[in-house]
């Protein structure tokens, strides 16, 4: 029973569908506290819904990272990640939107496996047809009762429409709490409509 919530929002956003898309992206990450690098690439396939609908996007992450180099102890870090995302977002006017997204995935790394979920809420201002800017805050944890993976990031950055179907975006990311991270984001999205 409690999952009924989620199929009953996910059969209806599916009667209402927008169309399939997919993502790439690439990030570049630095720990602060021990100065590692870390590049990340990740495939975004997705189905978003139509303007209406509850849920506007479900997509599955697939990450893959690693360490630039290997730590004092020897080890270089490597890590896959599989993760489930929904998003909803909605207009407030012609130039200022806002979405929620969340979702919950599963790494898989040569540490220690774990699971964990984030939330994101985030305003999205709109300058032109072609230009937008997003401001986000993301809430990360483990659900698994793993230490160490609470993190807070404050994401920034514009996005670029080259045409209906195809974006670009850029992020600035830094990352607080159990983390001192920054990191730089490039993306790029298709959608098949």
């Amino acid at each position: 029973m409690r999952y009924l919530g989620l199929v009953v929002l996910f059969a209806y956003g599916a009667a209402h569908a927008g169309g399939a898309r997919i993502g790439l992206e690439y990030e570049s990450e630095k720990d602060n506290k021990t100065g590692m690098m870390n590049d990340a690439v990740t495939v975004k396939p997705g189905w978003e819904f139509s303007e209406d609908s509850l849920i506007s996007l479900v997509e599955l992450l697939i990450d893959r990272n690693e360490d630039a180099n290997a730590d004092r102890n020897g080890l270089r870090a490597r890590e896959t990640k599989l993760f489930v995302r929904l998003r909803h977002n909605r207009n407030v006017n012609k130039s200022i939107g806002y979405y929620i997204r969340g979702g919950v995935g599963r790494s898989i790394n040569n540490q220690q496996n774990f699971n964990y979920a984030y939330i994101e809420p985030g305003l999205k201002y709109t300058f032109n047809e072609k230009w937008e800017w997003t401001l986000a805050f993301r809430e990360i944890n483990s659900i698994d009762g793993t230490d160490g993976r609470h993190v807070q990031k404050y994401i920034t950055g514009p996005s670029f429409s080259l045409d209906k179907s195809n974006e670009l975006e850029f992020r600035y990311i830094k990352g607080y709490a159990d983390k001192d991270l920054k990191s730089w984001q490039v993306g790029y999205t298709h959608k098949f409509k």
